[in-house]
């Protein structure tokens, strides 16, 4: 259905870890991990951009936070996850924050496995 497609939020994102997760647990004992990942690649099929970076923040929540403790900078990752911004009422007016990415699989990848996504 049309529809459906319209509300699809998936994201699929590789990279490179830039520094160790920042690990803390919230008040009902969550834990959550927070992290930020950098992808840079080339392109050749949507001219005239000739080159994609994007730095994103990725959380990770509960058993998946945990797995983050294992990751190190420098460590080439996948991600699939949704898109979060958070917003606020300030004076009567929606503020929006940073846009995130909540992880729902995080896969390491190895040195033979490109990074780039389609």
């Amino acid at each position: 259905m049309a529809h459906e497609s319209i509300l699809a939020n998936e994201l699929i994102l590789g990279g490179l870890l830039l520094e160790p997760a920042e690990m803390r647990t919230t008040p009902s004992g969550k834990v959550l991990a927070r992290m930020e990942l950098a992808h840079h690649c080339r392109n050749s099929d949507l001219p005239p951009i000739e080159e994609w970076a994007v730095r994103m923040t990725v959380l990770a929540v509960g058993p998946l936070a945990e797995q983050c403790r294992l990751l190190f900078p420098g460590a080439r990752i996948e991600i699939t996850g949704r898109l979060n911004q958070k917003r606020w009422l300030r004076d009567g007016q929606t503020r929006w924050g940073k846009l995130e990415l909540v992880a729902r699989k995080i896969r390491t990848l190895t040195f033979t496995e490109k990074v780039e996504t389609p």
